[in-house]
């Protein structure tokens, strides 16, 4: 997708709640026909609105299983019974 342009539908898949000012949306989206997973940061800016950041990834739904790959191997990597910590 490129910067600025709206997406032609979105769908919100879930919230992950970071802080009480900052918020990860995960959604999936249609663009130019072509569907798009999306993870952005939220934040809730002086008005008291939440608006995005550029801070996020977007990622053609046909990569999503190795973002899946890359995240159970960040877990794994991270569970101190099977990897010590640093």
């Amino acid at each position: 997708m490129e910067r600025g342009e709206e997406p032609e539908e979105q769908r919100l898949i879930c919230t992950i709640y970071k802080s009480a000012k900052q918020e990860v949306r995960v959604s999936l989206k249609c663009f130019r026909g072509r569907t798009f997973g999306d993870l952005r940061l939220f934040v809730t800016n002086k008005q008291g609105e939440i608006v995005p950041t550029k801070k996020g990834i977007t990622i053609d739904v046909k990569q999503l299983h190795e973002l899946e790959e890359a995240v159970w191997k960040l877990r794994d990597a991270s569970d101190p019974t099977v990897h010590p910590p640093f």
